[in-house]
């Protein structure tokens, strides 16, 4: 599946619904619309991501040791919504993740999420951002020799 579907699922649900599980919904899979999206960019890097509760961090920490300015804040901002995501599907006496313009703002930030994901991967600093990254996991492999 694109992990677009889920950002466009995410969209109908903040504009038209009408119920907290709406809303809650909507930023839970505006999340996972931005977290795969990064998943499978980095995929096509070349970089081996393990599809397991390890992956959420590792998407984090790969773009936020790419090197590059805006993937390192586009890391940031995908931790900031994961939180919102478990606040959404786990802390039910939260209220703020049931507002209609709450979910609006969140599947907005997603959305610009990935377009700078698409735009700074497929640049001409593809190569430096991968390069960056392969140094990153380098120095964390000689330092555990």
């Amino acid at each position: 599946m694109e992990p677009r579907q889920f950002q466009y699922l995410a969209e109908r649900l903040a504009e038209h619904g009408a119920y907290p599980a709406e809303f809650r919904s909507a930023i839970s899979r505006a999340y996972y619309a931005a977290f795969h999206f990064g998943l499978n960019l980095l995929r096509e890097m070349g970089f081996s991501i393990v599809e397991n509760a390890t992956a959420h961090e590792d998407v984090y920490l790969h773009l936020n040791n790419s090197g590059d300015h805006d993937l390192i804040a586009v890391a940031s901002k995908i931790k900031d919504l994961r939180a919102r995501r478990i606040h959404a599907d786990y802390r039910l006496q939260r209220r703020d993740v049931e507002a209609k313009e709450n979910a609006k703002m969140y599947v907005r930030l997603a959305s610009r999420l990935m377009e700078t994901i698409e735009k700074r991967c497929n640049s001409e600093s593809r190569g430096q951002i991968i390069e960056a990254i392969q140094n990153w996991k380098n120095n964390i492999r000689n330092s555990l020799d």
